[in-house]
């Protein structure tokens, strides 16, 4: 089965490390993860957070103290 998700990066706000994000549209939900993935979901992918648009994950960011308009979601196709 074969499916996208949405990806991006952005700053830790504290620790000033690279963070990923990615939003699944069909399962309305959103991750963060230090590790890219192409397959498998890393652990941290446990740990979902509801979203039903990439505007809500940029509500959600911007909530934490990210610089959420300046996030760039590109289309990753996994197998």
């Amino acid at each position: 089965m074969s499916y996208h998700v949405y990806k991006g990066e952005v700053t830790h706000p504290e620790h000033h490390l690279p963070l990923l994000i990615y939003y699944d549209a069909e399962e309305e939900t959103f991750c963060f993860s230090t590790v890219d993935f192409q397959e498998n979901r890393p652990s941290i992918c446990d740990f979902q957070y509801p979203a039903k648009s990439i505007k809500e994950v940029r509500t959600f960011l911007k909530k934490i103290g990210m610089d959420a308009e300046h996030v760039e979601f590109t289309t990753q196709y996994l197998h």
